[in-house]
């Protein structure tokens, strides 16, 4: 296969244009980086989604676990939907941001899902209100994959869910999770389809612990320096914290996420 040396190549400028959220939005496709998680693609069913494999044979060699990913690579049949693509070590480091590349990357068409479908479907699901820090939400996402949370709902506000940061924080979990952007005023949509729905907020006295479970539910967790907004604070059936030391003022947005996701995972199993 030739190798492409030139960082004016058409495909190497499209791969490095899925760095900026715009260009994401216009091709509606984002990139996964590393070997796990591209082996993790091209053995699951989301390798029909799959636009680019881009790796760079002389980095992703020296990689453990690269060979057996280079043979995998080779061995894809060349068609008229995966462009397989040997990228020179010198162009491939240009194309992200990652500090020591692994050498692969594959480009995926982003899913797109019906809310209405996805909250007749599912009985617990994650809410969270214009979360800004691109690590917060691949920690909180990563924790939804553990403790059997498959949607998130993302008020506008959010940060991009297909960011590189974000899905590098996710180590894979975002292929098995369901996101979904929404306005703020759609929120009501989950209460039409019988969600209820449980803020967490500082000023809150009761424990998850203390509440009913057996219901659907929306657990929603706010902006990192203002918590839920009130507007949607005020449509919430029930507001819960976490009890703690009273040394700390708060916590951090994913350890809550991972505090109340476990609570409810423990109850439900």
């Amino acid at each position: 296969m030739e190798i492409i040396t030139s960082k004016s190549n058409e495909k190497v400028k499209f791969i490095k244009s899925l760095n900026e959220k715009k260009f994401r939005q216009k091709y509606n496709c984002f990139y996964l980086e590393g070997v796990k998680v591209v082996e993790e693609v091209i053995n699951s069913d989301r390798a029909i989604d799959i636009l680019f494999i881009a790796y760079s044979d002389e980095i992703l060699s020296l990689v453990n676990g690269g060979e057996r990913l280079l043979k995998i690579i080779e061995a894809i049949e060349p068609n008229d939907y995966i462009n397989v693509l040997n990228i020179s070590k010198e162009v491939f480091e240009t194309l992200t941001d990652t500090v020591k590349t692994q050498g692969v990357l594959v480009v995926l068409k982003a899913k797109e899902y019906e809310i209405e479908k996805i909250l007749k479907e599912e009985n617990d699901i994650l809410l969270l209100d214009k979360v800004q820090d691109a690590g917060n939400l691949g920690t909180i996402i990563r924790t939804a994959d553990a403790f059997d949370i498959r949607t998130i709902i993302c008020i506008e506000g959010t940060v991009d869910v297909y960011s590189p940061k974000v899905v590098r924080s996710t180590m894979g979990s975002i292929l098995r999770q369901k996101v979904i952007y929404i306005k703020e005023d759609q929120v009501d949509l989950l209460k039409k389809h019988n969600y209820k729905l449980i803020g967490t907020s500082l000023k809150a006295n009761k424990r998850l612990k203390n509440i009913d479970l057996s219901f659907k539910k929306a657990f929603i967790f706010g902006n990192e320096a203002n918590g839920v907004s009130k507007l949607v604070e005020e449509k919430c059936d029930e507001l819960i914290k976490i009890d703690m030391s009273s040394s700390a003022e708060s916590l951090n947005v994913a350890i809550s996420v991972g505090i109340v996701l476990y609570e409810n995972y423990i109850n439900k199993h």
